[in-house]
């Protein structure tokens, strides 16, 4: 396959991936809402869950680039998808750490 054809491929696949990814948490959030105007104690751990869900899409995109690039054996982006994905990790588990 050309270069082209191999971009335009992931492209595809991350968009996939990100629509499927708005609409589950979008599905969560509004789930959570109907429970809170129900007065369900509940609610807010299904809100909590859509919020994380749609942070979790961004990190998604970049973990789906690594394993693209490994699978063309781009190295120079393998090393930098890597390095991205331990800054977030480093990143959430700090906020974990200090809350």
């Amino acid at each position: 396959m050309s270069a082209s054809r191999d971009f335009t491929r992931l492209e595809q696949i991350i968009t996939s991936l990100m629509r499927a990814g708005v609409a589950v948490s979008s599905s969560v959030l509004v789930v959570g809402l109907v429970l809170a105007f129900l007065g369900m104690s509940v609610s807010t751990t299904v809100l909590n869950a859509g919020i994380v869900l749609l942070m979790l899409i961004p990190a998604t995109r970049i973990v789906v680039s690594l394993v693209d690039a490994a699978i063309r054996r781009d190295t120079l982006l393998a090393v930098a998808t890597t390095i991205v994905i331990v800054v977030l990790t480093g990143q959430i588990f700090g906020w974990f750490k200090f809350n």
